[in-house]
């Protein structure tokens, strides 16, 4: 990318960019440091510089040309039909495709396959949350793993933060491995191995790590520390906010950009965001789900997913 030079008013660097693009020519536009009404005009394709600075140097000669005026039309004209075909691409979907390399594998990647493994492994030896006392690896899961450990959460009056002053800070992350019925474990790992199958492989495994820690972390905390009103509860575990954050990162970029290959049918949305509407609403007595800690996870999914398409 090249800078092709400088226009005065934001108007005529507005019809001079619609022109280029119109010709052709994609460009960059950026307003000049300290300056009024200076405007910084790039051509991002440097094979056509030559050509762009000879429409500058006619612009310069004649801004107020008609034609220049007409572009602006020209352009949205161009970019709304662009728009119309890419709806048309999007509603041509009907089920989930798989059209590139990074969804058609259908092994699972090392970081999601991990995770997997180490959610079964903790699960099983736990007792799914309810260990026997001669059970002393469950014991110690129990003890260590969780969010709070439940003695320490009681003699300190039920205080959330009772481990994490201590300096335990693995406690963040850790009540993700921590599952409390085979169903539980069992909806979880189907939903990572479709979800992260997906995500680890846009987003490559260091990325893919980052987004799982900060799916972890945030959303065990907010279900950990929100008031007990609003749903809160340290007692917790699962891996579900990862899960549902990856919901919202293929759910959001499927929606935003259609040519990825990758529709969600309707009856998964269903299955994902109904759960979260019967524990908010109150509808059903006694429902134990931690929809805080998956609505934290959607959010943060869906806002990663909104940023890489949107720049």
């Amino acid at each position: 990318m090249r800078c092709l030079g400088q226009i005065t008013e934001r108007k005529a660097a507005e019809q001079f960019v619609a022109y280029l693009f119109v010709q052709g020519i994609t460009t960059q536009v950026d307003p000049v440091a300290n300056s009024m009404d200076q405007w910084e005009v790039w051509v991002r394709d440097e094979d056509r510089m030559a050509e762009a600075v000879g429409y500058l140097q006619e612009f310069v000669n004649n801004p107020t040309d008609p034609k220049y005026a007409a572009a602006i039309k020209q352009a949205n004209a161009t970019i709304m039909e662009k728009v119309k075909q890419r709806t048309a691409a999007s509603n041509n979907v009907k089920q989930i495709r798989y059209r590139s390399t990074a969804v058609a594998d259908r092994r699972v990647p090392p970081l999601t396959l991990t995770l997997i493994i180490l959610s079964c492994i903790v699960s099983i030896f736990n007792n799914f949350g309810s260990p026997d006392p001669s059970n002393e690896i469950g014991q110690s899961i129990q003890r260590q793993m969780g969010f709070v450990s439940y003695p320490d959460y009681k003699r300190s009056n039920e205080d959330p933060l009772v481990n994490l002053k201590r300096g335990q800070l693995w406690r963040t992350i850790t009540p993700i491995f921590i599952h409390l019925s085979p169903l539980h474990l069992f909806m979880n790992v189907i939903g990572m191995i479709v979800l992260g199958r997906v995500s680890e492989r846009w987003l490559g495994t260091g990325k893919y790590a980052m987004l799982v820690l900060v799916a972890a972390i945030l959303p065990n905390m907010l279900q950990a520390l929100a008031p007990t009103a609003l749903g809160g509860n340290p007692l917790f575990g699962g891996i579900s906010g990862v899960v549902y954050a990856l919901f919202g990162l293929v759910w959001v970029r499927s929606v935003i950009n259609p040519t990825l290959g990758v529709y969600i049918p309707f009856v998964y949305l269903v299955m994902i965001l109904l759960p979260l509407a019967i524990g908010f609403s109150g509808l059903v007595p006694g429902w134990r789900a931690a929809d805080l800690c998956h609505l934290g996870g959607l959010m943060i999914g869906a806002g990663v997913a909104y940023m890489i398409e949107k720049r």
